[in-house]
């Protein structure tokens, strides 16, 4: 397959970093790209982002044989990897996918070359090149690495630890006086080689990271496009450039600002910024060059009789906060705010899906639900039946439903089984005079039989979005699509917030691409239910609940097995609550299960359901009082110390013993008096506590034995985390 039919697919490859893959994946990898019409080099140049164990011309004898045998590996796979990766690519027509970044502003197809500026001819200053490099970098008193001598390594010409013992300044001054020989002030170099410069100030002592003195710059550079693009591309997405070089090879590296200071983790964290922008915007960073020690081509020199040549120095953004900004407003995609001049005219609502009767909503089209309850309580059969409700136009658990077209996800039941279910579900409904429309049940009730071939729900979005399209082509409108059970679809860790909101956004693709409701079920989990409010019964972190639009929870209500049998026949029994978000939160329901359908049932308000605390608004007061006391206890030490330092009481350790600390010591509200040494100290002793404790000796004045004291410390300060 020619190579321009996947012009997408190195930007996913982009997205996948060669350390996290098993020498399989590794392999695959190549595979795919062989197959989609790629070169051993693109291959290559994506490897060796993983320095330990990329090994020259491995790719190249790998390479030769491919293609070869019956197994075929297609770009889907490279595509499958992205993904898991957190890639996610919008298609042509449809909106952007449920983890899409904001779209990106530059389009590397849209985007002009940008010559060289004839870089191997014309006039040559090579001195004034390293000048002026080394000017739009550099302070005066800045100490400058950089490196001529190099060795071969498996065909590869590899940099040594080179020089660091002069200044910007000095070199200037050089390279001023040199008559143009740029050798006399830097040395001799490989003219197969070439020569580096490390690109952050250092401290005259090394070369490594914990030698640079600022973290200033850091280095852009890719060999996935011509020079010419990649200057283009640097241009386009106005990075903050201190210099941008050529390398005398397949790249063009750019020294872009990122004006982290002396702090290194916001130096890492800048850095990842950067990268992740140009990875998004087609131009793959090479990933090796993240250290702030890192080396790139010195211009002024040549390299296999290309010259290394400064192209630019201050261009694009003219700091990295500039950029930033650029960046937020390039990117925004969001719709522009409004004024509430339209506050008086006519709302344009969504219909009510579910609770069509007057002051009965619940629901409405366009919105997401989930019904929760315990394991086996036959939350399939309520879904059956609402989906049997919308279909026809009937009623479900008292409430009326509007019509239309639904499409039900079956993920866990055997399909001659959930055709039973169907079939039973719908004579109880007519038996129980229900609408018996069975022609529009057979006609607007779809299903998607995925037991055994279930996947994640990002990976489910487009099928879905492709059946409902289908299923409204007639003029019917789709109401309703079904998902049973979640855990089949959400990754298989409830308590995984990521993956859970993985699930909830592809729910809401599906919402933005069709306009239908979706609502799914999901189940308790083991033992204490009924002691949770509503909203956090469910199974696993609370992003369901919090996430959907309407929450049906039903819960089984403890009335023991005399009164069970007495008032209900036996029947189990439950109890709905709804958390709506566009409407007022309606009363609680009681529900009996009499197989196959939940019936409404009156008269078992004064039962609580099963294990509901009877202490749980006691135990709720307490610690409520705890954490009231434990804010007044924080108060109080904080503003003893403070002004036990303010007074000048502070040792130069920082530390302030106990007796100040006493006498600075305010009086609690409970108790009406300052706290004794006792609780002072258990208070410091909390983890909770800015403030904390510690014994230390004091030596005798008289030369006695040392006694020994409390001393109090803060515990943010640089002193106590070793910042100095």
């Amino acid at each position: 397959m020619p190579r321009e039919d996947h012009a997408g697919l190195l930007d996913a490859l982009a997205a996948i970093d060669p350390s996290t893959c098993s020498y399989d994946e590794w392999c695959e990898v190549g595979m795919a790209l062989h197959e989609s019409g790629f070169s051993a080099d693109d291959w290559d140049r994506w490897s060796r982002r993983d320095a330990a164990r990329w090994h020259e011309g491995e790719c190249a004898r790998k390479w030769a044989g491919f293609g070869r045998s019956e197994r075929r590996v297609g770009s889907g796979t490279i595509v499958r990897m992205a993904e898991t990766r957190g890639w996610s690519q919008a298609d042509g027509d449809e909106a952007l996918g449920w983890d899409d970044e904001a779209t990106a502003s530059v389009d590397p197809s849209w985007v002009e070359d940008r010559p060289l500026d004839d870089a191997d001819s014309g006039e040559w200053d090579p001195a004034r090149q390293l000048s002026d490099y080394i000017g739009a970098l550099f302070d005066d008193d800045d100490h400058v690495g950089y490196v001529t001598e190099s060795w071969e390594r498996d065909g590869r010409h590899v940099p040594s630890r080179g020089h660091w013992d002069r200044t910007a300044g000095q070199l200037r001054r050089e390279l001023a006086e040199c008559g143009g020989d740029v050798a006399k002030v830097i040395g001799d170099w490989d003219p197969d080689a070439g020569a580096w410069v490390r690109f952050n100030p250092l401290d005259g002592a090394g070369c490594a990271n914990k030698n640079v003195t600022e973290y200033r710059y850091a280095l852009v550079e890719s060999d996935s496009l011509p020079p010419e693009r990649q200057r283009g591309m640097v241009e386009a997405m106005r990075l903050p450039c201190a210099a941008v070089v050529s390398s005398g090879g397949k790249s063009v590296h750019a020294i872009v600002r990122v004006d982290a200071g002396t702090d290194y983790g916001l130096y890492r964290k800048r850095v990842e910024q950067l990268y992740a922008y140009c990875r998004r915007h087609g131009f793959a960073p090479d990933e090796a060059n993240k250290n702030p020690s890192r080396l790139s081509r010195m211009p002024g020199v040549t390299r296999r009789g290309r010259r290394q040549l400064l192209l630019a120095t201050s261009c694009g953004a003219e700091s990295w906060a500039a950029w930033e900004e650029w960046v937020a407003e390039s990117e925004d995609d969001l719709p522009d705010e409004t004024d509430s001049s339209d506050f008086d005219e006519p709302l344009d609502l969504a219909p009510v899906l579910i609770g069509t009767d007057e002051g009965e909503g619940i629901m409405r089209m366009g919105q997401k639900g989930i019904l929760t309850g315990d394991s086996k309580m036959g939350k399939s059969y309520c879904l059956i039946d609402l989906a049997e409700a919308v279909a026809t136009g009937g009623r479900w658990l008292g409430r009326g439903c509007l019509r239309g077209k639904v499409l039900y996800v079956n993920l866990e039941i055997q399909e001659a089984e959930f055709r039973q279910r169907m079939r039973i579900v719908w004579d109880d409904r007519v038996a129980h005079g229900e609408p018996a429309d069975v022609a529009a049940l057979k006609e607007d009730l779809h299903r998607l039989q995925l037991r055994g071939r279930a996947c994640l729900m990002p990976d489910l979005v487009r099928p879905i979005v492709r059946r409902v399209r289908r299923m409204a082509a007639s003029g019917e409108p789709v109401r309703l699509v079904v998902v049973d059970p979640v855990y089949k679809v959400n990754g298989g860790d409830d308590n995984d917030s990521a993956k859970v909101t993985a699930f909830t956004n592809a729910v809401d693709a599906i919402i933005a691409q069709t306009g239908v409701s979706v609502v799914y079920a999901h189940h308790h989990p083991k033992g204490t239910a009924g002691q949770k409010k509503s909203m956090d019964r469910m199974s696993g972190t609370g992003v369901y609940a919090r996430d959907a639009d309407v929450m049906m929870d039903m819960t089984a209500i403890d009335m023991g097995e005399r009164d069970r049998e007495e008032k209900l026949g036996g029947l189990p029994a439950y109890r709905m609550s709804v958390d709506c978000r566009s409407f007022a939160k309606p009363k609680d329901r009681d529900f009996a299960f009499r197989w196959p359908r939940f019936v409404a049932v009156e008269g078992l308000e004064r039962y609580k359901v099963e294990g509901e605390d009877p202490y749980a608004r006691q135990r709720r007061g307490k610690e409520e009082r705890d954490r009231r006391n434990r804010e007044e206890a924080k108060s109080l030490m904080w503003g003893a110390f403070s002004a036990c330092v303010a007074d000048g009481l502070a040792a130069e350790d920082g530390t302030v013993g106990i007796g100040a600390m006493m006498a600075h010591m305010g009086e609690r509200k409970e108790t009406e008096g300052k706290p004794d040494r006792k609780t002072v100290r258990r208070w410091a002793e909390s983890d909770w506590c800015r403030v904390g404790c510690r014994k230390v000796e004091v030596p005798s004045q008289t030369g006695g034995k040392p006694t020994e004291t409390t001393v109090f410390y803060d515990r943010d300060s640089p002193l106590e985390n070793g910042w100095e």
